[in-house]
């Protein structure tokens, strides 16, 4: 399967906001993003795309992807240095291999492919912040959480698993922030507002039937999480697309709001 390299770009001018005068007032943001199928699926970077656009911004968005992979791979993919220096990228989010900061990994690799992948950005893109991409835990009936007879679950339970992407990709903010204070470092809290939403609205699916992807709900959940930490802009009164439910939409962006909100906060 060959690395999925694409490129976006689109601007929109609403009437409103021409006739307040130039285009300082609208807030472009050039995102790049890196990834494997918990980007690719149902196209999440076009989904922050469709967003933004919803909500009054000027995006351009690219996205570099391969299915079942990490920091690693992108750390030697051919594609990879030409998409950070295709352009001035104001945001390069990073998201690794789904189970790569906890125990069934190694988290010292995360932390060390992390550093090494900011490095890099640092050195081709270097006007760039960096957003890390925290991903979710899988669906409770998922085999992660289920143990075969004579063999131990590999996690007790979706919590935590979700407990250890937040502490580990919180640690490793921590340790890119300190590497230079004046470049942002900002988590998506993807994975806590998944968590937020199968407590508060369990009626709300978010799984592909392999208990482990996102289904389209769960992917404009991602979606709007990130643009909000990217936006700093509230994802209430986003456009849903056409594949979600207008019903199921309004609850995404108020979870997403919620999280965000509790992330800023500390609460």
């Amino acid at each position: 399967m060959k690395p999925s390299y694409r490129f976006r770009s689109l601007v929109l001018l609403s009437p409103l906001l021409l006739s307040f005068g130039p285009l300082a007032t609208l807030r472009a943001e050039d995102i790049l993003f890196f990834g494997n199928s918990f980007t690719s699926s149902n196209d999440i970077p076009k989904m922050v795309e469709a967003i933004a656009v919803s909500k009054g911004k000027a995006v351009t968005v690219m996205a570099v992807t391969k299915g079942g992979q990490g920091f690693p791979y992108h750390l030697g993919n051919p594609a990879t240095d030409p998409a950070l220096e295709s352009k001035p990228w104001n945001w390069v989010v990073l998201q690794d291999y789904s189970l790569a900061p906890t125990h069934a990994r190694k988290v010292e690799d995360f932390m060390k492919y992390g550093q090494a992948f900011y490095d890099r950005i640092v050195q081709k893109s270097p006007a760039a912040g960096v957003v890390l991409y925290e991903t979710w835990a899988f669906s409770p009936k998922h085999a992660l959480f289920t143990a075969a007879e004579g063999k131990k679950a590999q996690f007790a339970s979706p919590d935590e698993l979700t407990g250890e992407l937040q502490k580990n990709y919180a640690a490793l903010q921590a340790v890119l922030q300190a590497k230079d204070p004046k470049r942002p470092v900002l988590v998506a809290p993807v994975g806590t507002a998944f968590a937020n939403c199968v407590r508060t609205h369990p009626d709300v699916n978010l799984f592909a039937p392999d208990f482990k992807h996102p289904n389209v709900d769960g992917s404009y959940l991602s979606a709007l999480v990130i643009y909000a930490t990217v936006y700093k802009d509230s994802p209430l009164g986003a456009a849903p697309g056409k594949k979600v439910k207008p019903a199921d939409a309004k609850i995404l962006q108020e979870v997403a709001e919620a999280t965000i909100k509790a992330a800023s906060t500390g609460k």
